[in-house]
């Protein structure tokens, strides 16, 4: 079976760029905060990489819930709108 393409490269490579930024834009904020909270702030390494994960995961979970909410959803206005 033959497998089916929905998007050519150059729109892979245009969303891909899209994701490469936000993500540039993500690790120069983490970077601020943990140099922040380490050398200003005092709070040791351990404790902050601890913070950064379990929000981390924190979100993970309430996409997972917040997905399946937007999913069962149906109104007038369309799917994700209240």
């Amino acid at each position: 079976m033959e497998e089916k393409r929905y998007l050519k490269w150059y729109n892979k490579v245009g969303y891909g760029s899209g994701d490469i930024a936000g993500n540039v834009v993500y690790a120069f904020l983490s970077s601020f905060v943990m140099i922040y909270l380490t050398n200003t702030v005092g709070l040791n390494p351990g404790v902050v990489g601890s913070l950064i994960a379990a929000s981390k995961f924190f979100d993970g979970v309430t996409d997972i819930f917040f997905g399946a909410m937007i999913d069962k959803t149906k109104t007038r206005l369309g799917k994700a709108r209240p």
